[in-house]
């Protein structure tokens, strides 16, 4: 029944190791990404003993975290389309942009649904949260559900970043696994034949 559900279905069926070096890309890429949120705040807390969640807060309440949801999007889309996406011929493509006919990638055509909605929602929600701010915009926004809509939406895209770095690793494993197979075939067809 897991398996069914879009993005996330095949993780239950993945290795235990592809599922650890995920978590582990997953860490150093968020504590990379958000370093500016979290150390100036660690700093003021340590050297002036300010409270270190108002000035984390304050950092990210302009809807920056919609920002940092299409920044992962780049990456995600790199993954899947770097090994696992078959492009056209320049005929096909009409010459000025590759032409990628299909994704052979586990949920690779929902990775590139949820991206393109990613950048889309990111750019409206950032742009209203900004106009708001900059040029008292005529419509009122909630600003606490703006804050709350980008936090999900960024733990959302962490998730899908979560989930394309095990199935990437699971593919590099499997195909390491066969050509060891093979290998190892080899290996005893020429024994026999010696």
């Amino acid at each position: 029944m897991f398996t069914k559900i879009p993005v996330y279905g095949q993780l239950i069926n993945s290795d235990r190791d592809s599922l650890k070096a995920a978590g582990v890309e997953l860490l150093i890429a968020t504590m990379f990404s958000l370093l500016p949120i979290w150390l100036y705040p660690i700093i003021v807390r340590v050297g002036f003993a300010e409270e270190f969640w108002q000035h984390a807060k304050e950092f990210v309440e302009n809807g920056e975290f919609f920002l940092f949801s299409s920044a992962l999007v780049g990456p995600l889309i790199y993954s899947i389309t770097k090994k696992y996406g078959e492009e056209g011929t320049t005929e096909e493509g009409g010459g000025r942009f590759p032409h990628i006919k299909s994704i052979q990638f586990p949920y690779g055509f929902w990775f590139v649904i949820i991206s393109v909605f990613t950048c889309v929602f990111s750019a409206i929600f950032f742009g209203l949260m900004r106009a708001n701010t900059v040029n008292n915009f005529p419509i009122n926004l909630d600003r606490e559900s703006l804050f709350a809509v980008s936090t999900i939406m960024y733990g959302f895209t962490l998730s899908c970043f979560f989930c394309v770095s095990v199935y990437r690793l699971n593919l590099e494993n499997t195909t390491r696994a066969f050509g060891e197979d093979t290998k190892d075939l080899m290996k005893q067809w020429e024994h026999e034949n010696d």
